[in-house]
């Protein structure tokens, strides 16, 4: 989130932050197939050097050919300036604050509370399906190989389509940056009513088509909320945030999971598809009423100033362009 705080200007960060969630997901599909081939061509261990070794290499990459805008020898100084013209202009060479004061701040935790209450549905959606499927559901390993894949796929909608609808609000209902974002959100928990509604699904396909809604639902939730850190955090400080921020959605996902492995058996999957939706309901609040501009009047001022000067920059570029042709 920090490299596209610093790539990205803040109305396009939403589409940035999408695609960036659509990568997570395509892996998310193309590794159960790539961890059975290792296993059943070679040996379990082969599975583990695989992906950890694919991993290593993209590290890699990324150090070798990673670079910053200020330090980007092809960006030339008009592009430069219109990544600069967002919300962080003029804090991205302040101090970095110490850990405390982001943790005591607001908007951490109306980012911080919805993703440990969404998380869950992330590692419902990614450990649980192909097991409900089978005891419940009752499909043999032939169905779930062919069906069990698509909520990940509806998953990778789900990226792109949230990201492109911030920008959609804002042009269509005049809504602000932050609110855009928001809006969002709210969008994915009311379709959070998808997988509260499988209980009452008569057949398995309809549960599925169920889950993959409930999958495009989290995934325009999710890359909303990484998408509001970088809007309400600077430079300086997002690094930090989205590390914590991480750290909480991980942990609701990991209490969930346990509570899922030890009352699927007694009170059965249905409740707990419904506490998901409850909690993305709860998340969405939570997000509305914590996270206001109060907190973010310094980075707030500095967006028209910022705009204002990319505006008076390029018209002057195209005056110059304009008497040059003359």
């Amino acid at each position: 989130m920090k490299a596209i705080t610093q790539w990205f200007p803040a109305r396009e960060r939403s589409i940035a932050t999408g695609w960036l969630n659509t990568g997570t997901s395509i892996g998310a599909m193309l590794a159960p197939p790539l961890v059975v081939y290792c296993i059943l061509s070679f040996n379990w261990q082969t599975a583990f050097v695989v992906t950890g070794g694919t991993a290593l290499m993209w590290v890699a990459l990324w150090l070798v050919f990673f670079r910053t805008p200020q330090a980007h020898p092809n960006l030339s100084a008009d592009e430069r300036e219109y990544i600069r013209a967002g919300p962080e202009r003029r804090a991205q060479h302040a101090a970095r604050p110490s850990w405390r004061h982001v943790l005591s701040t607001r908007r951490f935790w109306g980012i911080a509370i919805p993703r440990f209450l969404a998380e869950p549905a992330c590692q419902t959606f990614n450990f649980w399906i192909p097991l409900y499927l089978f005891s419940v559901r009752h499909m043999n390993l032939k169905e779930i190989a062919l069906f069990g894949w698509m909520p990940f796929l509806a998953a990778d909608l789900g990226c792109l389509v949230g990201s492109y609808l911030a920008p959609f609000f804002m042009r269509r209902f005049n809504a602000s940056l932050i609110d855009s974002r928001k809006l969002v959100i709210v969008c994915g928990a009311v379709l959070m009513i998808g997988p509260a509604c499988i209980g009452l699904a008569a057949s398995p396909y309809i549960a599925i088509a169920l889950f993959c809604t409930g999958a495009f639902a989290h995934q325009a939730i999710s890359g909303a909320l990484l998408t509001l850190a970088s809007d309400v955090f600077g430079q300086h400080e997002v690094g930090t945030a989205t590390g914590f921020l991480g750290m909480c959605g991980w942990l609701g996902g990991m209490i969930f999971s346990l509570i899922v492995g030890a009352l699927a058996t007694t009170l059965g999957y249905n409740p707990l598809f419904v506490c998901l939706m409850l909690f993305d309901v709860i998340g969405a609040t939570v997000a509305w009423k914590l996270i206001t501009y109060g907190e973010s009047s310094a980075v707030r001022s500095a967006v028209v100033p910022a705009a204002s000067a990319a505006s008076a920059a390029v018209a002057a570029e195209l005056a110059v362009r304009q008497t040059s042709g003359r």
